[in-house]
């Protein structure tokens, strides 16, 4: 986590950019990526959509009224829960991943 810290990225998001192996376009999609993830580009885009920005420099570009608003704001993520993505696919021994039991939980308690 230090070194998405040390970039300005919030390690407690759950969203992600990826481009597929052997894609023909991959520098066009890491150039893409770069300009995504710039400061200035995710604090317009929270501006037109409520969606908390990734990169926490994006912050200093918002008003403070707006930026309150949004739900990766520093002052909420002090006091957030850092998600474990590697538990969901952790399998058991009879072969089925604790993201495959919460959903059969799901399904039970959804439809009964």
């Amino acid at each position: 986590m230090g070194r998405w810290r040390s970039i300005g990225i919030s390690p407690r998001w759950w969203d992600h950019w990826a481009i597929p192996k052997g894609s023909p376009s991959a520098q066009k999609a890491q150039r893409f990526i770069e300009f995504a993830t710039r400061a200035e580009r995710q604090a317009a885009f929270a501006q037109i959509y409520p969606e908390g920005p990734t990169n926490r420099n994006a912050f200093r570009l918002l008003s403070e009224q707006l930026a309150r608003k949004l739900p990766s704001h520093p002052h909420y993520m002090a006091s957030s829960v850092v998600m474990n993505g590697q538990w969901y696919g952790q399998r058991a021994a009879d072969g089925k991943t604790n993201s495959d039991r919460l959903r059969e939980r799901w399904n039970e308690w959804i439809f009964t």
